[in-house]
Formats: C-alpha cells, structure tokens, sequence
C-alpha cells in the first residue's frame, strides 16, 4: 500500500533528499562521537588549550556573552518561542503553520536533550564558569538559538508569500537573514568566551541542529502538501 507522505518525499529535489540522509547520518553519529569525545583525554586537554584563550577575551564580550546566555536559556527560549507561535497563529488561517511552527522549533530541542542525558559529558572546568550537575555535549543554549531562528525564518517565509518582493523589501529580507544566521554562530562563541562549554559542544550542536531544524521544515511541508496536517 503506498504512503502519501513517502511519495511526496520521493518526488523532492534532490538536494532536500541529500538534506534528510544526512540529517539521519547525523542523528545516527552523534551519540557515538559524543562518547569518542568524552572518553579522549587528548582531546579534552587540546580543547582546554582552546578555552583558556577564549577566556582572555575583553571584558564587554564578556557581558555580551553573558546576554546571550540568558537570552537563550530555558525562560527566554520559551518566551521567543511563544511569541513566535502565537504571532503565527493571530496571523495564519488555522492551526497548520502554528504546529508547524512548534514542530520545527522542539524537535531539535528533544534530540538536544537525549543526546545530553545519554553522553553524559562533564563540563569543563574554567575560571568563569563550572556546571557540574548540566551535561556538556551538545550544547543546549546553541540548539535554543536555533530554535527561536527557525521560527523567525519560518514566519520570514509566510510573510514572503504575502508580500511583494520588489524593491528594498527584498534587500531588507536579505539582511535580516545574515543577521539571523549568524546568531547561533555568535552563541556559540559566547558558551566558549564563558567557558562553560568545549569547542565541540557547540559546533555539534550547531551542525546537528541546523540539520534537524531544516529537515523539519521540509517534512513538515511535505505533510501538509500530502495533507495529514489537514
């Protein structure tokens, strides 16, 4: 019996099918290299090398840094992410596009979270900053910031559709872009001026994430074109 939503995604590019095979290799390799990383005391020392030169960093990255953390910490995750939902739902025609929404910004959260809980990794201990009993790998503050610029990408993309694309719109669309790309890359040096995660929490997290937040945003159209979400 064929499955709608397998033939949809039979029928994407190819390029979007490359996205989701190697958003699944990565789901399959992250626990694995997780363990590598945390077993490897070479590589903990090299990573340490690392830190100790992010925490020379000036005193007002310092405070920048610390912004981002409480940004992107549960609290503030949680409130740019209900804000996004619901500007979606006060803006879009039923349910579709909020859920949508909710699924694209979760997921990588959940995947985040059992990555954590299963590796198990320690934190690193630095002069700024020591979370003994939150696990290291991947970083958790970096899978945020990807979920609250998923959505604001999300909400990009419906107001898009609706508007023209002419003109300084388009320029203006094209900034906010970068600015949103660059976001997650910025916490993710904020975790290591902090010193609160190794180098390779945070480009896990970044890699991982990104992949999940777009494959998710590509499943979840394909659910609504094949019609479930309906």
């Amino acid at each position: 019996m064929n499955n709608p939503f397998v033939m949809s995604l039979s029928r994407l590019p190819w390029t979007r099918r490359l996205l989701l095979l190697v958003t699944a290799l990565a789901l399959i390799c992250i626990i694995p290299i997780g363990d590598a990383l945390k077993r490897s005391q070479s590589i903990t020392n090299h990573e340490m090398k690392i830190l100790e030169q992010f925490q020379k960093a000036p005193h007002l990255l310092l405070a920048i840094s610390t912004g981002f953390g409480q940004a992107f910490s549960i609290a503030g995750t949680a409130l740019i992410v209900s804000l996004s939902l619901l500007y979606l739902v006060w803006t879009q025609r039923g349910w579709v596009q909020p859920l949508r929404g909710a699924i694209i910004a979760v997921t990588p959260m959940m995947v985040t979270l059992v990555v954590k809980v299963i590796v198990n990794r320690s934190r690193p201990g630095t002069s700024l900053g020591n979370l003994e009993n939150d696990p290291s790998f991947p970083s958790g503050h970096v899978a945020a910031s990807i979920c609250c610029v998923a959505l604001l990408f999300l909400i990009m993309q419906l107001r898009h559709v609706r508007e023209s694309s002419r003109g300084n719109r388009y320029f203006l669309r094209l900034a906010v872009s970068v600015i949103l790309m660059l976001i997650p890359v910025m916490t993710a040096v904020s975790r290591l001026i902090l010193g609160v995660h190794y180098p390779s929490d945070v480009v896990a997290s970044l890699i991982l994430n990104a992949l999940l937040a777009a494959s998710m945003g590509v499943i979840t159209q394909q659910e609504i074109m094949a019609g479930p979400l309906h």
